[in-house]
């Protein structure tokens, strides 16, 4: 991930873009709706996943959020034309969205936002989307990854997370797990050209790791 794109990619979200990065004509339609002190934000997806009927609804039953604290304060539900498929309890501090493919099929994935810190760094709970059985696989971990960006050349995850020097990891999806390749480097922002090729070179250490693995 550049610099210039995470850039982009938080501007995006602290205007809590419903779908990050993604067309106009893919954005779901959200309606919001308070009872009984629930508020549920509802996400037609017609747009996203043609054709299926699906529709994603988080009812947050704790509207009472500290920085800190990540217990379950939510439920994600996605439907299909109002039949519950899925259901999950989750904590999510803003009622945003992304759909994005992480893992290559050329299917957008559901990213529910998970926290966020006070320099905008943000995680989210992925869901793997199976149009064709209309299932979801919950990936284990992926909460632990800020600002996650899919590098679908290379088949694995790389984030730019603003801190006392910003920095970058790699990570892969494996089965419904994360796995850390535990390689990351330092943005000093004197030079964004030594940075873009210890980036490279990280990719290159970790092709080299998961073609040998084989």
């Amino acid at each position: 991930m550049t610099k210039l794109t995470f850039f982009i990619l938080t501007i995006l979200a602290l205007a809590k873009s419903c779908n990050s990065g993604q067309s106009k004509e893919q954005k779901p339609v959200i309606n919001i709706t308070t009872e009984n002190k629930f508020e549920t934000t509802e996400f037609i997806c017609d747009t996203v996943y043609p054709n299926k009927g699906y529709k994603i609804t988080l009812t947050k039953f704790d509207t009472i959020v500290s920085e800190f604290d990540t217990t379950y304060n939510t439920i994600f539900t996605l439907r299909k034309n109002n039949q519950i498929i899925f259901s999950d309890s989750i904590h999510n501090a803003y009622q945003d969205v992304r759909f994005e493919d992480f893992n290559g099929d050329k299917v957008k994935d559901i990213l529910i936002q998970n926290t966020s810190s006070a320099r905008s760094n943000w995680t989210y709970t992925l869901y793997l989307v199976n149009t064709l059985n209309d299932k979801l696989r919950k990936i284990k971990g992926f909460e632990q990854i800020p600002n996650p960006s899919y590098l679908a050349e290379y088949d694995i995850i790389d984030n730019y997370v603003l801190s006392g020097k910003n920095w970058t990891g790699f990570y892969k999806i494996q089965g419904d797990t994360i796995i850390d390749f535990d390689i990351y480097i330092e943005d000093d922002l004197s030079d964004s050209s030594l940075y873009e090729q210890e980036h490279k070179n990280a990719i290159k250490r970790i092709m080299k790791t998961i073609k040998n693995s084989h």
